[in-house]
């Protein structure tokens, strides 16, 4: 059916139903994002406690958990029918669909997977959860119109990403940029998507909830315009980031390959996600905490033993999928490429701490996963850099972005997300 707007399809009853079942999309998304990062969060303090930075002072018990945790996954996913290959985060986003049927299985076993401390974030769960519903929905409103179908599943994503991140913005404008739709109706997907997710943020921070944004506070930022060459070479240092992810990835994969049983190789990559967390704690779980901490005590930390632990966190994220986890790239990307910028600060300590953090924190994400607005805003939101500081995270997001997807660079490490 032809629309009469270019912008916004009003004339279509399945939209004008969208903008009503956008309210009830970001209630859904603000409760199932309380209740995912409770419970995460929970199993997490618990087991893991607060970060520390000394070498070798985590538990040894990690060790066995996390392998008896993704064995015991492995076996959830046997049960419930979802052993086989399953998409990532950003796959299940640039679809557009998520089947309802198996969005409850995936969601829980995401919540339970970083509950034993995979090194993954909840952005997986959190679109699962969302875009379920927002599917569930489009069937029961009978949407015969596959755009339709698409938006009200991306706008039920978008409100559970703006619970996670707090930030609203950042979460719309994301599936804006990761949707199947075609570009000219961006605007329509948004403006529902926005809706939902003011209403999940207000739900989330109601109920007591805690974003990014502000959480990696590096402060005595004042732009200069030999940023703006800081900002090209921070992007190509991100570049050199991905290089190392991407070896470590194939690497990684290759030893799982060779460990053909999924109990085994469950087992065994679990084992070793635990026994990287036991020798470099900063390595634990998703990452938020620990980059928060490494944010706050950057004079601190030596570069050695935080190059090491960037190094470290690679493997655990590689091996936390590998292993038969389920959980999202995002947080893990954010805190290599935090890490990585705290290390370039040490290294160069002319390039400013917080316009290393907030700009490689940006770009290693955002040179995978094809979003880069969306990772610009959140560099300069989470760091806390002010406006002036979008223009040299800018240049390192579409210096590193435009290098990887231009040049087809780590086609492997990018279908991994």
């Amino acid at each position: 059916m032809a629309e009469t707007s270019p912008v916004l399809p009003l004339a279509e009853a399945w939209y004008r139903r969208l903008l009503v079942v956008a309210l009830f999309l970001g209630v859904g998304g603000g409760l199932a994002a309380v209740a995912y990062m409770w419970f995460t969060g929970f199993g997490t303090d618990l087991l893991y406690g607060d970060p520390t930075s000394d070498p070798f002072s985590g538990n040894w018990w990690w060790i066995p958990l996390v392998s008896v945790g993704a064995m015991g996954v492995v076996l959830l996913r046997q049960w419930t029918g979802v052993a086989g290959k399953v998409p990532g985060a950003v796959a299940y986003a640039r679809q557009g669909w998520v089947n309802p049927s198996s969005a409850l299985p995936l969601f829980a076993i995401s919540a339970i997977s970083l509950f034993v401390g995979a090194s993954l974030g909840p952005s997986f769960g959190i679109i699962i959860s969302g875009g379920g519903f927002g599917s569930w929905l489009s069937q029961r409103t009978s949407v015969n119109d596959i755009e339709g179908e698409h938006e009200y599943a991306l706008t039920g994503m978008s409100a559970g990403l703006s619970g996670v991140f707090a930030a609203p913005l950042f979460a719309s404008i994301m599936v804006s940029e990761l949707a199947p739709s075609p570009r000219s109706r961006y605007v329509a997907l948004f403006v529902p998507a926005f809706a939902a997710s003011v209403i999940a943020y207000v739900i989330f921070i109601a109920l007591g909830g805690t974003g990014l944004l502000d959480a990696f506070q590096v402060t005595g930022y004042e732009y200069e315009t030999i940023h703006l060459l800081y900002g090209l070479l921070l992007g190509v240092l991100a570049i050199v980031v991905l290089a190392a992810l991407a070896v470590v990835g194939d690497g990684v994969r290759w030893v799982s390959a060779k460990l053909t049983s999924p109990i085994l190789r469950a087992g065994v990559l679990g084992s070793l996600v635990g026994l990287i967390a036991f020798a470099l704690p900063l390595t634990a779980t998703g990452g938020s905490t620990q980059l928060a901490f490494e944010t706050s005590s950057i004079s601190d930390l030596g570069a050695g033993l935080l190059i090491a632990v960037l190094i470290g966190k690679m493997l655990a994220f590689v091996l936390s999928q590998e292993a038969g986890f389920l959980g999202g790239p995002v947080f893990p990307t954010l805190f290599i490429g935090g890490t990585a910028g705290i290390i370039v600060h040490l290294l160069i300590p002319d390039i400013p701490a917080p316009l290393a953090v907030a700009a490689m924190l940006a770009a290693v994400p955002a040179a995978t996963i094809a979003a880069p607005v969306s990772f610009i805003l959140l560099g300069g939101g989470v760091v806390a850099t002010g406006i002036s500081g979008l223009p040299p995270i800018g240049i390192a997001v579409i210096t590193a972005h435009l290098a990887v997807w231009g040049l087809d660079l780590f086609r492997q490490t990018r279908d991994s997300m």
